[in-house]
């Protein structure tokens, strides 16, 4: 099988089309876009603030800024996941789901970006089972099984190799672990200077063209080959098609001027709102037990990623 390296250095920002962006925000104040996104932009929302701070690089070597970490106010909060049930309702189907580190440290597991002195991540509380096997899905993952199963996530693209999506009941045929995953012989977990899969990058790609909204969780969105995801939505949005990317997370991120909405705060936080805004049960019942069948039928973690193709599923 062809594979393609993943590039351990990315390229120098700006990491989409600036120009494109710039015009479709020109009336809107940059350092509200840059705080709220391109539609929040004009809300007269407060600024986040800032809880953790640090000169330190969230990722050396990267396309990254520091290490501090935001917060939205709970008003702000509350009305940005009022819009963003708004925007995934119109997504549906066309949604894609990309998710990094943070969307599971919730859970136990640490991650590389969380620098600050009193950093807020919840891993940082030591809540860890001290085996990697036994970690248990996080709110974030069983809102997103939650929110499948309404028919409202087309594809998740999934950087970590925890297969807590699997645990929480998330659809195995819908999930791109595109960096490997733990008990996956297939497709095993990889390094920042090993390949990717062919097949998963093609995938991945098909994907990039067809979503209508990109919503990131927990993820730098610093330079992988797999950021080819957010960079499609936002450019289309700027061509006024869909309704963009949507950046979920703690840390400034390069792609944060191009997003349509931009949300400071904690993954499990921001799901809760939003399960509750779409009126889901979280766990939702259904799904987790599918999810507990999922580990039956998969002791420690074994699970080998057959072959995919651009049109699977779409």
């Amino acid at each position: 099988m062809t594979e393609v390296m993943e590039s351990p250095v990315p390229p120098p920002p700006p990491p989409i089309e600036v120009e494109r962006v710039e015009s479709a925000a020109r009336a809107a104040d940059p350092e509200m876009v840059r705080w709220h996104g391109m539609v929040g932009a004009s809300a007269g929302w407060a600024p986040p603030r800032i809880v953790a701070r640090t000169e330190a690089d969230a990722r050396p070597g990267y396309a990254a800024y520091d290490a501090s970490e935001y917060l939205d106010e709970a008003e702000v909060l509350q009305a940005k996941v009022k819009l963003l049930s708004e925007m995934w309702l119109r997504g549906g189907r066309d949604t894609v789901v990309y998710t990094g580190a943070g969307l599971s440290t919730a859970s136990g597991i640490g991650d590389y970006a969380s620098k600050a002195g009193g950093s807020i991540a919840p891993h940082k509380k030591g809540t860890s089972t001290g085996s990697r096997l036994e970690l248990q899905p996080t709110v974030a993952h069983h809102a997103l099984a939650a929110i499948e199963e309404k028919g409202l996530i087309g594809n998740w693209v999934q950087q970590n190799h925890d297969r807590l999506a699997q645990k929480a009941g998330f659809p195995q045929a819908k999930l791109n672990e595109i960096h490997g995953a733990w008990g996956d012989t297939k497709n095993m977990v990889k390094m920042m200077d090993d390949t990717l899969r062919s097949d998963l990058l093609e995938w991945l790609v098909a994907w990039s063209a067809r979503a209508r909204l990109c919503v990131t969780l927990g993820t730098s969105i610093c330079g992988m080959t797999s950021d080819e995801i957010p960079r499609a939505a936002a450019e289309r949005f700027a061509m006024a098609e869909g309704d963009g990317l949507v950046i979920i997370g703690l840390q400034r991120t390069f792609y944060d001027e191009a997003a349509s909405l931009r949300i400071w705060g904690l993954c499990d936080d921001v799901m809760k709102l939003l399960a509750k805004e779409l009126r889901l049960k979280v766990p939702d019942p259904k799904v987790q037990r599918r999810g507990e069948e999922w580990v039956r039928s998969h002791p420690r973690l074994t699970y080998n990623t057959p072959l995919r193709s651009a049109r699977d599923p779409m």
